[in-house]
This record gives C-alpha cells, sequence and structure tokens, in this order.
C-alpha cells in the first residue's frame, strides 16, 4: 500500500499547507482522521480561519494582534452578539439641533446640523475608558447630503447647495448642487482628488433626495425629486472621483430612482421605484459622454396591486465592498465581509387600502452577485436589459420581515449578517436578526435542546402577510435566519450597529 504523501510531512509544513484551504475545507479536513483533526486543532492559526469563516468576517493583515488573541477576540465577540450582553455601556448628550442628515460606519456617528451648515460625528468607543467627544465639519454652503468611504480612503464627499450665481428669477431661483471632496482626517480637500469640488448640475429645488455610494475610486450619485410642481428628471451620475472624470450621466423621468448599493466594486444596484425593479449597472471603464447608457439587467420586485405605488426605498449593506488596489485603513482585528454581508431593503408604499405602510427584506449581497453572474448579456451596450421576473429570482434567497409596530424611521441598522430592530412600544428588548448560516444552524441544534424565550429560528418558507392587499399575487421568502432578544427592555426610539456595537437612540 503506498504511503501517504501529505500525511507523512512534517507538522510544520503540514499546518502551512492546510492553512490556504478556506475555513468550511478545513471543518471537512477534520473528519480526515485523529491525526488531522488533533493538528487542526492544536493550531491557533487554522483555528482562526474556521472561526473567521464561521462568523463571515475577514482577517485584517494590518493588525499586529496575535494569531491566538484574535481567535479570542473573535470568540467572545460572537458570543457577546448571541447573549446581547454589552461589555459596556456609554451615553452621551447632543449638543447641538440635529437635522435629519445621519449616518454609521465604521465606528463613526455623523450627525447633521439644523442649520446645515455644520457635520457632527462622534469616534465611538471600543474601551470603556474611551471618552466621548463630539468633533465636526464646517461648510460654507448648505449641505444637502454626504458619502462616506472614510477606512478605505479617508474621504468624505459632502453634497452643497447654494444659489446659483446665473440665477435671475427670484420666483424661481436655482441652485448650484456641488460636490465637495474631503479628507476625513485634515477635513481638508482630498489630496488625491484632482478636483475636490465637483458640479453636480443646476437644479430649482435646494434639497433634491440624494443617494450616494463610494467604493474604491468610483463615487455614484443619484437625484430625485418627490414634490416638485415642475418634475424635473432624476439623474443617475458616476465619477472616478479621484480624476474628476464623470463615467454616467443618465437622466430618468421624474421620481425615479431611490437608492444605490455596490455588489462589487465594478457592479452596482440601482432601486428603479417606477418600474418596481433593481438595475444592474456596470461601472465603465472610461469616460461615454454622450452615449445612451442603459443597466445591463433588471430583476423585478415582487408585482404590486392596483393603485399601489412605492414612494422611496431605502437600502443598506455594510460594510461596502473596496476597490480592487485597496485596503482598509482599520485597526479592528477581523471585520465583516462585504460579499457575504445581508443588504437591506425598506421599502415605503401607498395604496388605497393603507395610506403608508413600510416593507422590508432581506438579501446577501453575495446572492445577487450569483444571479447576475448566472445570466449571459448580450455583447451590445445599447441592448435593451434582460429582464428576470420577481418569481425566477426572489424567493429562495429574500426573506420579508414583519416591521409592524417596530421603527422604520432609520436605515442604519445592518452590519455583516446582522440588523437590529426594536419595537415603538418602550421599554422593549432590542432583536438582533440573523442571517449567518452557519448560525441558524447552530441556533436551530440549541433550541431543540434547551428551552430559552429570547432565542428563535426560522428556516421554513414563509408567505409574507398582505391583509392590506399591497401584492397582486401571493408573495413568498424562505432565506433562512434567527433572532435573540435582550433580557433587558429598553427605552430607544431606534437603535443602529456596527461591527462591535449598538447605539441606541432617544429622540426629545
Amino acid at each position: 500500500m503506498p504511503p501517504n504523501l501529505l500525511l507523512d510531512l512534517p507538522v510544520e509544513i503540514l499546518t502551512n499547507t492546510l492553512s490556504f484551504l478556506p475555513g468550511h475545507d478545513l471543518e471537512s479536513c477534520k473528519l480526515i482522521n485523529r491525526y488531522v483533526r488533533n493538528i487542526i486543532g492544536d493550531s491557533a492559526h487554522l483555528c482562526y480561519i474556521i472561526a473567521l469563516d464561521d462568523a463571515c468576517n475577514e482577517d485584517n493583515p494590518s493588525n499586529n494582534t496575535s494569531v491566538s488573541e484574535k481567535l479570542q477576540a473573535l470568540a467572545r465577540r460572537e458570543l457577546s452578539w448571541r447573549k446581547l450582553q454589552p461589555d459596556f455601556v456609554q451615553s452621551i448628550t447632543v449638543e447641538h439641533l440635529p437635522s435629519g442628515l445621519y449616518d454609521l460606519t465604521n465606528g463613526v456617528y455623523f450627525l447633521g446640523a439644523l442649520d446645515c451648515l455644520s457635520l457632527y460625528y462622534l469616534d465611538l468607543p471600543t474601551l470603556s475608558s474611551q471618552a466621548l467627544a463630539w468633533s465636526r465639519i464646517d461648510t460654507e454652503h448648505r449641505i444637502v447630503d454626504m458619502g462616506l468611504a472614510i477606512h478605505e480612503s479617508d474621504l468624505v464627499a459632502i453634497i452643497t447647495s447654494r444659489l446659483d450665481p446665473g440665477s435671475t428669477n427670484a420666483e424661481n431661483p436655482r441652485f448650484r448642487l456641488e460636490l465637495n471632496l474631503l479628507s476625513f482626517k485634515t477635513r481638508n480637500p482630498h489630496p488625491l482628488a484632482e478636483k475636490s469640488n465637483i458640479l453636480i448640475g443646476s437644479i430649482s429645488q435646494m434639497r433634491p433626495s440624494i443617494s450616494i455610494e463610494i467604493v474604491g475610486d468610483h463615487l455614484a450619485l443619484a437625484t430625485t425629486y418627490t414634490s416638485n410642481a415642475s418634475q424635473p428628471p432624476d439623474h443617475f451620475y458616476l465619477w472616478d472621483w479621484k480624476t474628476g472624470a464623470l463615467l454616467i450621466d443618465h437622466k430618468a423621468e421624474y421620481h425615479t430612482y431611490s437608492g444605490i448599493v455596490f455588489l462589487t466594486a465594478d457592479l452596482l444596484l440601482l432601486s428603479n421605484i417606477r418600474n418596481k425593479a433593481l438595475e444592474f449597472w456596470r461601472v465603465p471603464s472610461s469616460p461615454h459622454l454622450g452615449m445612451v447608457r442603459n443597466p445591463v439587467f433588471v430583476i423585478s420586485l415582487p408585482p404590486l396591486s392596483f393603485g399601489t405605488r412605492i414612494l422611496a426605498v431605502g437600502c443598506r449593506g455594510e460594510p461596502n465592498p473596496v476597490g480592487p488596489n485597496s485596503t482598509l485603513k482599520s485597526g479592528l482585528p477581523f471585520y465583516a465581509s462585504s460579499l457575504q454581508a445581508i443588504i437591506l431593503y425598506r421599502i415605503y408604499i401607498e395604496s388605497a387600502y393603507v395610506e403608508q405602510f413600510t416593507l422590508v427584506f432581506v438579501v446577501h449581497r453575495q446572492s445577487l452577485i450569483d444571479i447576475f453572474n448566472n445570466h449571459t448579456f448580450p455583447s451590445l451596450p445599447e441592448s435593451a436589459p434582460q429582464h428576470l421576473p420577481w418569481s425566477d429570482w426572489g424567493p429562495p434567497v429574500t426573506r420579508w420581515i414583519d416591521t409592524e409596530g417596530t421603527t422604520t424611521r432609520w436605515i442604519t441598522t445592518t452590519s455583516g449578517q446582522r440588523c437590529v430592530s426594536i419595537s415603538m412600544d418602550t421599554p422593549s428588548p432590542i432583536i438582533i436578526f440573523d442571517f449567518n448560516p452557519r448560525n441558524v444552524a447552530k441556533v436551530k441544534d440549541y433550541v431543540r435542546q434547551y428551552s430559552d424565550h429570547r432565542v428563535f429560528y426560522n428556516d421554513e418558507e414563509g408567505e409574507v402577510e398582505n391583509e392590506t392587499y399591497i401584492f397582486d399575487a401571493p408573495v413568498y421568502s424562505a432565506l433562512p435566519y434567527c433572532w435573540y432578544e435582550s433580557e433587558e427592555e429598553y427605552t430607544y426610539d431606534g437603535v443602529f450597529i456596527d461591527d462591535e456595537r449598538l447605539l441606541g437612540i432617544k429622540v426629545f
């Protein structure tokens, strides 16, 4: 019988060889025999690879913490999320009058000021000994919105509006909408941006609704109007923010676009509320001004009943992917995988049966990428995009969540595989929804063995409630998930989440 050359290798070489496997393959290798299982179990490096894969996280190679310490920290963090037991709690008062502008990314919380001339931010603590203090970025002109790529590019993109110097009609003035590219560290014009101030356009409304996302060298931005009597067209733009080159300038009908998500560095998803669909757009490699640009692929949302319309769509997939030549500038030892992260869609509905209603569904970013990759596309750029109906893509990879009685005001409620919710009836427990399939399997086994009133799971296909006749036909979803409820009850008006923490919001 020939010798097993692989297992005859020295332990150090075999361990190094196994380290090139992903975590789920290492788990399979543990089934080979006791010898291999012990090698893997005795190696902190291999156990860390398995733990990262299990938690849908990625290692931060720029963090110098030892592998064994990273492994212990990851295990502590995952246990804390399951038990919903914080290491510490800190509070800080909002000392300025806030606007409706906010965001939470990579441990930094942003909150606009009511005068629209300042953007306040808070570096959230990782240790109880860290002090909390507000900082701010001041602008000369009124802030309309912002986009963030802090840990990838040290970039804060602030959209401002000011009276157009060429506007001569006092009764119907026009405004210059501008993009200001700043370094988060210095608050000065970003050193990598050849044009730190970019004119978006001249508009007839001071504050259009803005959707903005930044990944790598690309900044995607959509403007839409919801209450303008002249019904100006929507615009979808894509810039190379470093060179200032405009790669896409797409005009659409009034009240068409609402919500942008990057799937990869060169593929993004745009919510079309007029067509009730999600559009896949490829990032072009060079400017194509003057050329009519279209999405390359379209997937439909569930058909709505007659008289029902979408008012707006909010979407979030935190963390974003990064560009091909980028590295995250983070001090964390590990962080959530962007490809495996969930994307949450919050759809605001109006119908004849209910004045306003909010629908929420969740899908993994990787599932949307797979749907796109599994289809072939015409080679001609001007070809009409293929359309995929909801029934052919949605039910197996999505989960609709009942949001009745919960706060739906804020969109910063997802991070990695998790999203957070809290009831409007306070005090109430905080609820964490977890879409990590490994955690769903663990919770399923746990619930079979123990009685725990705060841990649940659902891995069956379910029909979305349609008592208000929003949908034209039954809608089903089957993405497995589990959820945990905190033992303690809280009086928060809303709860945000990132990789490390929850942020409870009280509005006075």
